[in-house]
């Protein structure tokens, strides 16, 4: 063999090597990953979110939504006889915009209902907005176009029924925490 193949040959068993190490490295933290989003704490399963709305809902503080997290503060699937009571109660209302098919969304449905299990503010009030996924209704597409929201995973806050923030970027638990906080 000559310098030129032999060089080919230690470069092919390099490049083979570090993809094998990078491939068992995504490996471990896809597990991690999901191993850790299974140890999150207990709030109703994406199974019981995604059951049919006209089954009986539970119920937090007369809201008829149903819970999805929260035990000061309540976090709900959408309805608009809810939002209403809300805004009448001149409560602090934040607006996840949520779809089904959304990666973005899904993965960051545990954070937020950590959070809310965490807060304890009973002056705020989350409802989870479907948006355009194949549980949207009418009410929230209002809602969306009242907002001009035109993408999934955007988060609003409504105070006195004006937007105090409006936020497309990915939230945690902390961010949540943070933001839901400063009222």
């Amino acid at each position: 063999m000559n310098k030129n193949t032999i060089w080919i040959v230690i470069t092919g068993i390099i490049i083979l090597a570090l993809g094998t190490v990078l491939f068992y490295q995504n490996s471990l933290n896809s597990t991690k990953s999901s191993d850790s989003m299974m140890e999150k704490s207990p709030t109703v399963s994406e199974d019981k979110m995604m059951e049919d709305k006209d089954q009986k809902p539970l119920t937090k503080e007369g809201y008829a939504g149903q819970l999805l997290s929260g035990n000061t503060t309540p976090f709900l699937d959408f309805t608009k006889k809810d939002y209403e009571k809300a805004k009448s109660e001149e409560k602090v209302i934040f607006l996840d915009f949520y779809a089904n098919w959304c990666p973005i969304c899904r993965a960051e449905a545990p954070e937020l209902n950590e959070g809310f299990n965490m807060l304890d503010n009973k002056n705020v009030v989350g409802f989870r907005v479907n948006f355009n996924d194949s549980d949207t209704d009418e009410a929230e597409k209002g809602l969306a176009k009242e907002f001009e929201v035109s993408y999934q995973h955007t988060k609003v806050i409504l105070q006195n029924g004006n937007i105090v923030l409006k936020d497309m970027d990915t939230w945690d638990k902390a961010k949540l925490i943070e933001e839901l906080s400063k009222f």
